[in-house]
């Protein structure tokens, strides 16, 4: 069919509001305008003529999707016409282009009589197309080209199942059969002596049309040479390694993650890969849109049987082999690996974040500290990361900490430094606009990254806590090791997490326990500890620090005593101690062996001593170290600063500040914008409202 004014006209009707399609919203803020500018790295959308022309296959894929070329080439219809200066038009055409496969699939999934298919579909709901069982199966088809740049063009609907299809794209991708991850995620839950070998059969049982998705993300060895000519090893963890590549194709970095899966798998670790990747592209999907900046964006997934060649993409002993950066020549040279050096290899492109995680930040800062109005506009960028985290996909991150937290420069690289203005991020939560404005030299945007502990299912939530929640064991919330076993899951963790950045950031220099490295648990405290959490209220935490080594022998690790006590030393024993009648083993030792005896026959424990010393030098009220007293300061002579942080840290999780209560805390006041608020006619603003309520 072809589409002509009034039948173009007539298809706005199948759209909700929030589609975006009305002409005054073709802004760069707009959230299909961020689609297509920001994405459109890989699958370049051609430029549409004014009149459609539209054939009517059987099937979805061979008729809507084609309409849209997502080959890797551009085309132009009109060749008189500058893409720059015809940018409004071209956009407009982007969108009767999805309007019109709007109207193919409605048609498909309907199911009308036969008689009636050409009959118009005038307020037609798009839930109704969206919500059939039809739709999904029809995205599993899709590519990942094709769900990005395609299916989440058609409005907000459309995008939210784009990306749940994508992350299920993702887990197929290492061999993960989606059908299965509810069952596989429960047992997780529910047992932690699950056989390993049982474990991975499960997980690598992928159906046939799944199967032939995965395939078509596999590439060869001259693709990976001839697309990223140049790359420097970053870092390496437990499953992965991180480079900075030269992408060819789009002619800018970015960074690469690269997973060993053959190796993951032989672990048992495969599903927790897979749903690492599944979440990322959900956030990266919030991120894509508009709707929240705060999350490292995933630009694509693809599988190689080679790994890179460390002489070419460097490794921890030679960083970068061929120079600090792409001098334009193209020095991947070397040859293909013989067969029997394949593998199973799954490469993840990303956005790449010039400054690092914020740790590493903070250490190459004069005097390795921020500014106090620097801690203020991260500190809410990261709490805002979490809320829509948790709002949108009920996600529990259980690793929240600054290594987590890259930094993205918000500036124009166009721009010079001396003539750059500043920027201005405002977010729109509730019935607030909160205005961040930063000067070019800390223009900033925090992003969340590292999600392979995280959790997006809401049902685990009140649940008893597994080894699972266990990830950094600095970190770990007081409640988990206090009420062991009776410790329950949920966002209090990656709320504590969030307290314990903030501290971060206002003490500078490093995380807590590095500050507080030379306070090391009591004997007398650490000896009933040992007794309590190898008793079977606490088989938990048993689980966490008893080990056996190659010989059978029985290790212990001491980091989780060392922990809580710290956790005692920065803020002291709490007065209210909760679930002391049900629960009250730990406190017991803690009064009986850190505070001073009740009775005059008592004797006093030796353990004492050493905790108001400790108390005396790091106490976050009252100590002497000089980075603790320095960050109690800047906390104090900022409004609710100091009130927020004890808030977060609250050793009892039912009265933890929640990333919400961050965010409209007294605190961050001073970052609401009100009819007084001062801009500047150059001023780069960047706004983020899809949570204001006015």
């Amino acid at each position: 069919m072809v589409l002509d004014g009034e039948d173009e006209s007539s298809l706005f009707a199948l759209y909700e509001a929030d589609a975006n399609l009305s002409d005054d919203n073709d802004d760069d803020n707009s959230e299909l305008a961020s689609i297509n500018r920001e994405s459109m790295d890989e699958f370049p959308t051609e430029f549409m003529s004014k009149k459609i022309g539209f054939t009517r296959c059987d099937s979805l894929g061979a008729s809507a999707f084609n309409l849209l070329n997502l080959e890797d080439k551009v085309k132009y219809f009109d060749c008189e016409l500058s893409p720059i200066l015809d940018r409004r038009r071209t956009l407009k055409l982007r969108k009767y282009a999805r309007m019109s496969l709007c109207a193919a699939a409605a048609s498909d999934f309907l199911q009308q009589p036969k008689f009636k298919r050409c009959n118009s579909l005038k307020g037609t709901s798009i839930h109704s197309i969206v919500d059939s069982t039809a739709f999904s199966c029809v995205l599993s088809f899709l590519n990942e080209g094709e769900l990005i740049h395609a299916a989440s063009l058609v409005c907000t609907t459309w995008a939210d199942a784009a990306a749940e299809a994508l992350g299920t794209l993702m887990r197929v991708s290492v061999g993960c059969d989606p059908s299965l991850n509810d069952k596989i995620a429960e047992d997780d839950c529910s047992s932690d002596g699950a056989d390993e070998n049982d474990f991975v059969d499960v997980q690598t049982n992928v159906s046939p049309r799944h199967s032939s998705v995965a395939k078509s993300m596999e590439r060869d060895w001259p693709y990976l040479m001839a697309r990223f000519p140049w790359a420097k090893f970053l870092s390496d963890g437990s499953f992965k390694r991180v480079y900075k590549v030269w992408n060819n194709h789009c002619g800018a970095y970015e960074a690469i993650s690269v997973m060993d899966v053959d190796a993951i798998a032989d672990l048992g670790n495969l599903n927790l890969v897979g749903t690492e990747l599944a979440v990322s592209v959900l956030l990266s999907s919030v991120a894509r849109r508009n709707i929240c900046p705060n999350f490292v964006v995933t630009r694509g997934v693809f599988t190689c049987q080679h790994e890179p060649p460390a002489p070419l993409w460097g490794c921890k002993d030679n960083s970068a082999p061929c120079g600090a950066t792409y001098d334009g020549r193209n020095t991947q040279t070397s040859g293909a690996p013989k067969p029997d050096q394949c593998g199973n290899y799954q490469y993840i492109r990303m956005e790449l974040c010039q400054h690092g995680d914020i740790e590493e930040f903070i250490k190459k800062q004069p005097e390795k500290m921020l500014a106090p109005g620097d801690c203020r506009n991260i500190l809410f960028q990261m709490a805002f990361a979490l809320h829509v985290a948790g709002d949108r996909f009920g996600l529990k991150h259980y690793d929240v900490k600054l290594l987590n937290f890259f930094l993205q420069s918000a500036r124009d690289p166009t721009i010079t430094d001396k003539e750059h203005p500043h920027v201005v991020l405002r977010y729109g939560v509730g019935s607030h606009i909160f205005r961040l404005r930063m000067h070019a030299t800390s223009a900033h945007i925090a992003k969340l990254a590292d999600y392979g502990t995280s959790v997006t299912r809401t049902d685990t939530d009140g649940q008893p806590v597994t080894i699972g929640q266990f990830t950094t064991l600095e970190n770990t919330p007081p409640d988990f090791l206090i009420l062991g076993n009776a410790a329950e899951q949920g966002y209090g963790h990656d709320c504590f997490g969030l307290g314990l950045c903030m501290l971060h950031l206002f003490t500078g220099h490093g995380p807590y326990e590095e500050i507080l490295d030379e306070v090391v648990c009591p004997a007398n405290l650490k000896g009933k500890l040992r007794k309590i959490w190898k008793q079977k209220s606490h088989n938990v935490i048993r689980s966490v620090i008893f080990d056996n080594d190659e010989n059978g022998t029985e290790i212990e690790d001491e980091t989780l005593y060392d922990t809580l006590y710290r956790f005692l030393v920065l803020f002291g024993i709490p007065e209210k101690q909760f679930d002391m009648k049900k629960h009250g083993k730990v406190w017991r030792a803690l009064n009986s062996t850190l505070l001073p005896p009740s009775g005059p026959r008592s004797r006093k424990c030796p353990d004492i001593d050493v905790f108001n010393r400790d108390r005396k030098k790091f106490s976050l009220a009252d100590g002497t170290d000089k980075r603790i007293a320095a960050a109690r300061q800047r906390l104090l002579e900022m409004d609710g600063a100091m009130e927020l942080l004890l808030l977060l840290v609250s050793f009892d999780p039912k009265t933890r500040a929640t990333p919400l209560d961050v965010i409209n805390s007294e605190f961050m006041g001073k970052l609401i914008e009100d009819e007084n608020a001062f801009y500047c006619e150059e001023d780069i603003v960047k706004s983020y409202t899809a949570y204001l309520t006015n």
